[in-house]
């Protein structure tokens, strides 16, 4: 499996470049996830200057994938994928993920154009030190090998969230919150080993969720309902259990 991680010359500067190229964990299917953002500035105003992930379906153009349904294999089961198939699942009413369906033309341009460079993740861990990053700005983090993630991660930072949570290994744990919708779910997870991450889909901040059994939940600082008062660059709150923190967090569905 791990014959996709290339070799690459510690003498050259980090550009974007693929971390990973093959079958999906979820279901077996080929995927690629790139990692980019590392010679320029994210323009998310919430997570800030972030190097990110982006998982595709590597066969097919990622909106081709959301109107064939194909994108199970980079997102499984997540409720946020489109609720009808065809050309009505790029629609707003259709899907609720938060990621733009135009954010990532060029990436994937750019990757059928063999692109990117493939590295060795060792050499790669190595120049990434001191950086952050965030697993998965568009896929789920858990659709790819826990490997690649533990080589990766291993002297910087990272964000990271799954839905995958019920099925995964519970290893990923380490790296991402538990993508969590309902107050069942936070139970749920937390009791998997998971610090949680639970967007509330309600009409009122003053009716949200402040605790779930006793599950106390703190409000993302990055949010609108917190005034945006830190980005995600800094707060680095959403780190899964290898931040030794202890807080679940939680935010207004956006």
């Amino acid at each position: 499996m791990f014959s996709q991680f290339f070799q690459f010359s510690q003498s050259e500067s980090i550009i974007d470049m693929i971390i990973y190229q093959g079958e999906s964990l979820i279901d077996g299917q080929p995927i690629v996830a790139i990692l980019t953002g590392l010679g320029a500035k994210s323009k998310n105003s919430k997570t800030g200057e972030m190097p990110q992930v982006w998982i595709f379906r590597s066969d097919m153009h990622p909106q081709d994938a959301l109107r064939t349904g194909a994108d199970f294999s980079i997102c499984g089961g997540c409720i946020h994928r489109p609720k009808v198939l065809g050309a009505d699942a790029l629609r707003k009413w259709s899907r609720t993920c938060y990621v733009n369906v135009m954010s990532f033309n060029a990436i994937w341009q750019k990757f059928i154009s063999n692109g990117y460079e493939k590295p060795n993740l060792s050499d790669l861990a190595k120049q990434l030190e001191g950086t952050h990053i965030r697993l998965g700005a568009y896929g789920d983090p858990a659709s790819v090998p826990i490997e690649v993630w533990d080589e990766l991660c291993k002297y910087c930072k990272s964000t990271g969230y799954t839905h995958q949570w019920r099925n995964c290994s519970e290893r990923y744990a380490e790296y991402c919150m538990a993508s969590c919708d309902t107050p069942i779910d936070v139970v749920q997870s937390t009791a998997k080993g998971y610090r949680t991450f639970y967007v509330q889909n309600i009409d009122s901040f003053d009716l949200a969720d402040k605790t779930v059994q006793g599950i106390k939940l703190a409000w993302c600082p990055a949010s609108k309902e917190k005034g945006k008062v830190t980005t995600c660059f800094k707060c680095m709150a959403c780190s899964g259990t290898r931040s030794n923190l202890h807080s679940n967090v939680t935010i207004m569905i956006h």
